[in-house]
């Protein structure tokens, strides 16, 4: 396994990651620039995202041994993450090790790499030669120096109604401009990039389906974080900058996945780190593949995360004394309903796995992962819908935890937020629920109706990959027996 051009050194802890960063990238935060991430307020909370993925902060020892295995290949203690589903049996182990980091954590596991990785060795061992070797040479050196990857797959498109070619401008999609004799140079914009200010390494994928005419656009490569003429600028951590109480921001105040506009200006990719170029077909399948792995996950993570608002719907219930309301009960069922069907889809696609026969690797179910992924769209603002419903107006307008620090209004917060239960309980109650449906409502309304995919994107996999042939041939059936 030889070396990668631009790739840093094992990275053994959570210390050796946050070094690892300061390596001069050029990443802004609200107009500046910011020359190291891990001390940054806000951008910091990224980085203790990661710290989980190292095993900080997880109290369970089950679950922290747990997102390590020995991989006998590379003779090195890996991230669980990456290693290969053999089975049905391993696809389910890593929906369950998803949900529950999810649940650690407040907020989804961006295990974005190994998705890129898998869906990439499947292509690759179709295209085999130099590109599959390129790919499992940069993956076994990845993995075995436990760096983080970054996924970049979607353009920022520009006219949506105009193919990749028929842009004004053809940087709106990320293509390959120049080919040399040691690699390629690209330009263009992805947006949406979670964590890329704080990887690694930069996997760029494929963002659509593509036809011919729009080979220049087929290409998925890797960059170092680093890489000269790559910009990253971080959107707004709004809910981060308004968690300025301690009471305030249970979730928000700690952790972070932050999304970049993530610009290629001129970049230049050794060929050692292209793994598809110029193939329309691959780089299509690819986008496909990728995005199948990616629902996957967000099913999962998206389950832990449910039980956040399960909880909360029955706390604030019994806090106001309405939980045997016949209406309330309904309000809570129904987003217990959103998370079990969401486990219950997460769980078929694991056992309903198909094998992948070049590779061995057992793919998510795609029918099962689509409806899950669809379903978790559609039904999330309902979902919220019901909570507000359970707590009513006092979901936005309890007092701020600046007040409860004045000791003469708490006791008018603890005399008069009374219910059910102590006014104290109740107050900082409301504060998450605040935090969930304001604070990071916003943020997690969007990620949840797009993010991984948009609700049309699910519908079309599902209408394409669903056989219909059985269901046709039951009415077929019936017709034949018909005078």
């Amino acid at each position: 396994m030889g070396s990668i051009e631009g790739m840093v050194g094992a990275v053994k802890n959570l210390d050796d990651y946050k070094k690892s960063l300061r390596d001069g990238r050029l990443v802004f935060y609200r107009g500046k620039k910011v020359d190291d991430v891990t001390k940054h307020p806000i951008l910091s909370l990224a980085v203790n995202h990661l710290g989980y993925l190292f095993g900080e902060g997880v109290e369970d020892s089950e679950l922290r041994e747990r997102l390590f295995y020995y991989d006998p290949e590379l003779k090195a203690t890996v991230s669980a993450l990456y290693k290969e589903p053999r089975s049905p049996s391993d696809l389910n182990d890593r929906f369950q090790m998803t949900y529950e980091m999810a649940k650690t954590i407040g907020i989804i596991v961006a295990h974005i790499s190994s998705d890129a990785i898998f869906a990439s060795k499947i292509i690759t061992s179709e295209l085999g030669g130099e590109y599959r070797e390129r790919l499992l040479n940069y993956a076994g050196n990845a993995v075995k120096n436990n760096l983080f990857i970054a996924g970049a797959q979607i353009d920022v498109k520009g006219h949506r109604t105009l193919r990749p070619a028929q842009q004004k401008d053809a940087d709106l999609y990320v293509h390959a401009v120049e080919e040399k004799s040691d690699g390629i140079v690209v330009r263009g914009a992805k947006m949406h990039t979670s964590n890329a200010i704080v990887c690694n390494e930069l996997f760029v994928l494929p963002g659509r389906a593509f036809r011919q005419g729009e080979e220049d656009y087929s290409i998925a490569f890797a960059v170092p974080a680093n890489a000269k003429g790559l910009k990253l600028i971080c959107r707004p951590a709004i809910s981060a900058e308004a968690a300025l109480n301690d009471l305030e921001g249970a979730r928000a105040s700690r952790v972070a996945v932050l999304e970049s506009l993530t610009i290629f200006d001129n970049v230049f990719v050794p060929w050692e780190r292209v793994f598809v170029y110029k193939d329309v077909e691959k780089a299509t399948r690819l986008a496909l593949m990728f995005a199948l792995w990616h629902r996957f996950s967000a099913v999962s993570y998206r389950v832990g995360l449910a039980e956040y608002l399960i909880g909360l719907a029955k706390l604030v219930a019994e806090a106001n004394g309405v939980e045997q309301a016949a209406h309330i009960q309904k309000d809570i069922v129904d987003v217990v309903t959103y998370a079990e069907i969401q486990k219950m889809c997460a769980k078929m696609a694991a056992y309903e796995g198909i094998r992948h026969e070049e590779t061995g690797i057992y793919i998510p179910n795609p029918i099962y992962t689509n409806i899950g992924k669809l379903y978790s769209n559609a039904n999330y603002l309902n979902v919220v819908h019901s909570l507000m419903d359970i707590a009513g107006g006092l979901a936005i307008t309890a007092p701020s935890g600046d007040d409860y620090d004045n000791e003469e209004l708490r006791k008018d917060i603890n005399k008069y937020l009374s219910a059910a239960i102590p006014g104290e309980e109740r107050f900082k109650l409301f504060l998450i629920l605040r935090e969930t449906v304001a604070l990071m409502g916003g943020e997690e309304s969007v990620t949840h109706i797009h993010a991984e995919g948009s609700e049309r994107a699910s519908l079309i996999e599902l209408y394409r990959t669903y056989d219909f042939d059985g269901p046709k041939q039951l009415i077929k059936g019936l017709l034949s027996k018909m005078r």
